[in-house]
């Protein structure tokens, strides 16, 4: 192209929303660690501590009531105490009562044996995609009608329709399969380079229109104070939906996905099924009192879970004392790693020196802190365990000595590195196959990573249903996009190229001035005015002769008939 164009821009300039883009596409590490240093500075324990190790934890509560302004906390005291003692802890491990599965209903529409589209459909349903073209196609009518003429822009647009858009979105998931380094390169002619399924599909042109003005709300009535209001319609539905389509098993693992956005995902541990997400949207902007903001997230991104028995697994960002016993009372089952100077956490682990392979366990409340000197000091706070337990992994290593020994670890550690793979195994699948992701910015980037969530959903209920079928998440994505581009209907696009000089081709056109074979219409004097003429004025003799073959004919057959045998002995020589 000679002229680039920002083509995933939005043409409207609405400061106040990319002004709180700054704070919500800034960087995550950098807002992890403001999150961790203030909460590490409300640590305040009074410790009392003896040659037995029995420790008691006074402190007064500080929470940060979440306002307007991040610097802005309030605390209140809160009688409550922690002791922490040497004793066996007494477990109180709440009972799983779901049936876990696909939804029933959904089940049943499916049938035994269905295509990946047909799951996808039951994901993102026609609801779905009539509201992103019923938003797209007035976006644009409010962009054309606010620039108040055609422009180089516009002039091209007419209203998408939901087939269109489906081909869009095909179109952008085989290029997650088809990485280029420019987006125009998938319409190029050139033969090394050449993916011609992109220009059959779509003009080039069309497609970098339906990105300017792709859209998922209403400007004009969307709320101001919510910092994901551009794509609030996607995320609500695609979270009811599910949890609707599938119930998890037992064990579930929350934890956060960053691609430039914050994520916090709830997953089921085995499939990497995710069951609810929430987007980050700033400290100030999280909904909960008198907690805090980790743990408020938590108990927010887990509702579908909690008083059902289910486990729930977290990394060191979330997990505290006050955190696991909130859970507990939910009847929740909680394992985690955990900062060793969270507040309320045993003082002791701070001091306390262990050579490899050691371990020290304190309890208090029903949950267990455990300390285990491995390559380094691991903390595991959990409700679901009562002592160390070491357990034999199976497999060995070599020591400094050069010596071959067992591993071994304790039982709630190697419990929480198999519950927390379910979060990282999707995040590891999502970032091979990004849809669109670099090409976009803003809520755009947002709306294709929930794409690509879809889209591993989807293929988990495919696996689940197809049990012998072992497909890959690569060829479950590319078999759906080849389903949509076989099944749409799309526009006569108007395509590009050199007009011709001329209404018809040389070759059409020759009939101006070349013979060609034409009925003769027939008169009163002439029925039959097809037949044979005598073009050199010699009257010819119709008297029967007989042939070679001993059958009447007429001297005109008979002279075909000398024709075809001087011409088969031609061949023989």
């Amino acid at each position: 192209m000679s002229k680039t164009r920002n083509i995933f821009y939005d043409s409207d300039s609405e400061s106040d929303f990319e002004k709180s883009e700054e704070e919500l596409f800034s960087d995550p590490e950098i807002d992890n660690y403001n999150e961790i240093q203030s909460e590490g500075d409300e640590d305040d324990i009074e410790i009392e501590n003896d040659d037995n190790f029995n420790i008691i934890s006074r402190f007064r509560r500080r929470t940060r009531r979440l306002s307007s302004s991040d610097s802005e906390s309030s605390r209140e005291p809160v009688s409550e105490e922690w002791i922490w003692e040497e004793e066996e802890n007494v477990a109180d491990i709440k009972s799983f009562s779901e049936i876990s599965g696909i939804n029933p209903l959904s089940l049943r529409r499916l049938g035994g044996n269905p295509t990946p589209l047909d799951v996808l459909k039951e994901v993102l349903n026609e609801d779905f995609w009539d509201t992103i073209v019923e938003e797209t196609n007035r976006y644009a009518r409010q962009v054309i009608e606010k620039e108040g003429c055609v422009t180089k822009k516009n002039q091209g647009w007419f209203p998408v329709s939901s087939d269109e858009m489906k081909a869009y979105i095909a179109l952008c998931i085989l290029m997650s399969q088809m990485k280029k380094p420019k987006m125009h390169m998938y319409w190029s002619k050139r033969y090394a380079i050449s993916t011609p399924i992109f220009a059959s599909t779509m003009p080039r042109d069309r497609f970098f229109d339906i990105s300017s003005f792709l859209h998922f709300t209403d400007n004009e009535k969307e709320n101001k104070d919510d910092r994901i209001r551009k794509i609030r319609n996607i995320v609500d539905y695609l979270n009811a939906k599910f949890c609707y389509l599938y119930t998890p098993d037992s064990e579930v693992a929350i934890d956060e996905a960053c691609f430039g956005i914050k994520f916090y995902k709830l997953c089921e541990s085995t499939s990497s099924y995710c069951i609810r997400f929430k987007i980050y949207v700033g400290k100030n902007k999280i909904q909960g009192s008198d907690i805090p903001a980790t743990e408020s997230v938590v108990m927010e991104v887990a509702q579908p879970i909690l008083k059902k028995g289910y486990t729930l697994y977290m990394d060191n960002f979330y997990s505290s004392p006050h955190l696991f016993l909130t859970l507990l009372k939910n009847d929740t089952n909680a394992v985690g790693t955990v900062r060793k100077n969270r507040k309320n956490m045993p003082k002791v682990f701070s001091s306390m020196k262990l050579k490899k392979g050691e371990v020290k366990t304190l309890s208090s409340h029903g949950l267990l802190a455990l300390k285990w000197r491995d390559k380094k000091d691991v903390h595991i706070l959990s409700t679901k365990h009562s002592n160390a337990d070491l357990i034999n992994t199976g497999k060995r290593r070599k020591n400094k000595g050069g010596d071959s020994e067992n591993i071994i670890k304790p039982a709630s550690v190697l419990e929480y590195n198999k519950g927390m793979g379910g979060v990282d195994k999707q995040d590891q699948l999502l970032a091979c196959f990004p849809v669109m992701r670099k090409c976009v910015k803003g809520y755009k980037k947002m709306f294709f990573y929930l794409i690509d969530m879809a889209f591993y959903n989807a293929h988990v209920l495919y696996s689940k249903i197809n049990c012998t079928t072992k497909a890959g998440i690569t060829s479950f994505r590319l078999a759906i996009a080849e389903e949509l581009l076989e099944q749409l209907s799309l526009p006569n696009y108007k395509r590009r190229g050199r007009p011709s000089s001329s209404d018809t081709p040389f070759r059409l056109a020759a009939k101006n001035w070349a013979h060609f074979p034409e009925n003769i219409p027939s008169t009163k004097s002439k029925q039959h005015p097809g037949k044979r003429k005598n073009t050199m004025g010699i009257q010819l003799k119709t008297t029967s002769v007989v042939g070679v073959d001993g059958v009447k004919s007429s001297p005109y057959d008979t002279g075909m008939q000398s024709l075809s045998l001087f011409q088969k002995s031609r061949s023989f020589l």
